[in-house]
Formats: structure tokens, sequence, C-alpha cells
């Protein structure tokens, strides 16, 4: 089974891995449902830890109907994931 973990902090995803979890979702602002984290701390959990980074690709709260403009943010952000070296994304 695949365990893994919720983290909007380089502290929580650190204690996911010494944990034991298989990977975490990497997000912001767990209170409105999470939000796609900063690239400094998707940068500084990816270079540090070594358990998988999966990003949470979420402009804002609220609903999940987007508009042009934030699909095309949304579009941005996954490839700033990509070359930080996250191992995938969530999103929905």
């Amino acid at each position: 089974m695949l365990l893994e973990i919720c983290a909007n902090s380089f502290q929580s995803a650190k204690n996911a891995q010494e944990a034991g979890a298989h990977r975490i979702e990497l997000c912001s602002e767990l209170s409105v449902g999470g939000i796609t984290p900063s690239y400094g701390l998707l940068k500084k959990v990816v270079e540090t830890l070594s358990i998988e980074a999966f990003v949470l690709i979420r402009p804002r709260s609220g609903n999940f109907v987007y508009s042009t403009a934030e699909f095309e943010v949304m579009k941005r952000d996954i490839e700033v994931a990509k070359q930080a070296g996250c191992h995938g994304i969530v999103s929905g």
C-alpha cells in the first residue's frame, strides 16, 4: 500500500519522510482546501528531502471552474514544478 501525506510546510514534509510515507502532496493553505505552494517551498523540499513530491496545482480556493487566464497560470505552474524536479502533480 502506498502512503501519501499532505504537507503544507517544509517541516510537515520532513515529518512525513521521517514517518515512512512514500510520497507527499505538497500544497499551501490547507484551511481553504489547498493551493499551489510557493516555488521556494517546492525547491527546498525537492533539493533537501528524498521523499517523492507531488505538487498541488490549484491557483486559488473556491470552486474548480477556472477561467482561461487561470488555466494558463496552472500550465505554467506545472512547467515550474517539472523544472524544479517534482515527481508529479495533483489537481482537483
